[in-house]
């Protein structure tokens, strides 16, 4: 048994059968932060009461006692998401010398209550406010595949996805405001999740752009994304864990024309072979033409939605801060940016977005639609020390959500010539979470989980 690659779902049977402990997941997942993490850089501040929680969970299990579904398995969080007893940097020199908090997130409390062992805080870009993993006061984070050639993690939640591929734990959390588990996951290999927004308690989470902020979930299968979403939703998500319903005689909006003009033919190649998967489980794959999928003026409504609302909710801690001057400029330009748009801009930026969502559900209307599925973006993970402009297209076919506000959940898709992954997204109708997972674990029982 390797227990860095083991998923939820596989670690939770093992603890429950005595194949393992909780307390040799966390020594193991420590030991890969002890030999890997000088390079990756994914990991913030370990928790130093961790091996303790996890031997006083063995004990209980010992006993029959068992607190719930996580019970034993060690996740990381996002470090801008409180944990007890740990800080909360953000990424940024600003909260560098941030005390520990006193209590978790509502998100980190159920995880808790239901018997996770909280591993530690991952590293993020500074303040969420990027996509590439690169502006951390603490140092960028790498990609684990193929970490010699020091390419992006994806961001901002790049500390999660690198920590949970790389072996540290089996999955954990992160946040979503315009692609930031969504990217991470797709380039890492992972299964990722952002809800409907709305869905999840933020409270304990620190504000990026509260119209479009989430939590997010990534782990290596889709089976523990709906392990966690049940956990954290309140009410939970009433969810049939081992009785998915089939994918058949679902229908999918596919964007073949797209990916080949903006991606190229090869990986158009990938991406139909990907579909025909589909349809061997009974879908119909329906090509559709949506040209706002990709739209330059989507991209804009987010980006004037997000630097408004990220200026106006950061201005208490960014203003008049010593520290100041020592802000990478991607968040600090950010911040710089929202304090200029005007109240009537962002309105028209909001209005622009409520429009969006309802063309959204026409297309999924018109077409007789289930969910579309699309790559998470038109290349693989580039290198850390790519320009802005290659990020910025990175976020191109994450945008359009990001606004709308419905779930996406990303699955491994194919590796690419350069043998780096690439993610499909699948997207639904608001509260369609249910029908997502359904269709993951389908594919997912059928082809199996993707390799890491």
């Amino acid at each position: 048994m390797h227990l860095l690659s083991l998923t939820i779902t596989e670690a939770a049977r093992a603890l429950r059968r005595g194949e393992t402990t909780s307390a040799g997941l966390v020594r193991a997942g420590l030991d890969a932060v002890r030999r890997h993490d000088g390079l990756l850089n994914a990991v913030l501040h370990l928790s130093p009461t961790a091996l303790e929680e996890a031997e006083r969970l063995d004990a209980e299990a010992r006993g029959g006692s068992f607190r719930g579904p996580l019970h034993g398995i060690p996740l990381i969080i996002k470090d801008n998401i409180d944990v007890a007893g740990m800080p909360t940097t953000v990424g940024s020199p600003l909260f560098a010398d941030a005390p520990p908090a006193h209590s978790d997130a509502t998100a980190v409390a159920r995880l808790r209550a239901a018997g996770a062992v909280l591993l530690g805080k991952a590293n993020l870009d500074e303040l969420a406010a990027h996509v590439s993993g690169t502006t951390s006061f603490f140092g960028p984070t790498i990609n684990p595949w193929q970490p010699e050639r020091r390419l992006s993690p994806g961001g901002s939640s790049s500390g999660t996805a690198a920590a949970v591929a790389a072996g540290y734990c089996c999955a954990g959390l992160g946040t979503d405001t315009g692609g930031s588990t969504r990217l991470p996951a797709g380039w890492c290999g992972l299964c990722g999740l952002r809800p409907t927004h709305g869905l999840i308690d933020l409270t304990g989470v620190y504000p990026r752009a509260a119209s479009l902020d989430t939590v997010g979930v990534l782990a290596r299968s889709v089976r523990d994304i709906a392990l966690l979403l049940h956990v954290i939703v309140d009410p939970p998500l009433l969810y049939a864990l081992e009785q998915p319903s089939p994918a058949g005689k679902r229908r999918i909006g596919v964007f073949p024309d797209l990916v080949e003009a903006k991606a190229g033919r090869k990986t158009a190649l990938r991406y139909e072979a990907a579909m025909r998967r589909w349809e061997s489980l009974g879908a119909a794959c329906v090509p559709v033409d949506f040209p706002l999928l990709d739209a330059p003026a989507v991209g804009e409504a987010v980006n004037t939605v997000r630097s408004f609302e990220f200026a106006r909710d950061v201005a208490r801690d960014v203003e008049k801060h010593p520290r100041l001057g020592r802000m990478h400029p991607v968040p600090l330009t950010d911040y710089r940016n929202g304090q200029s748009i005007a109240p009537e801009t962002y309105e028209a930026a909001r209005r622009y977005g409520a429009g969006l969502t309802q063309e959204v559900e026409a297309l999924f209307t018109r077409h007789a639609l289930d969910w579309l599925c699309l790559p998470v973006a038109f290349h693989t993970a580039p290198p850390v020390d790519s320009p802005p402009e290659t990020f910025a297209a990175g976020r191109a076919l994450v945008n359009l959500f990001s606004i709308t506000g419905m779930p996406t959940l990303v699955v491994p898709g194919w590796t690419e010539g350069d043998g780096l992954p690439l993610g499909v997204q699948l997207v639904g109708p608001r509260l369609s979470e249910r029908l997502l997972l359904d269709a993951g674990i389908a594919y997912e029982d059928r082809y199996g989980p993707f390799p890491l």
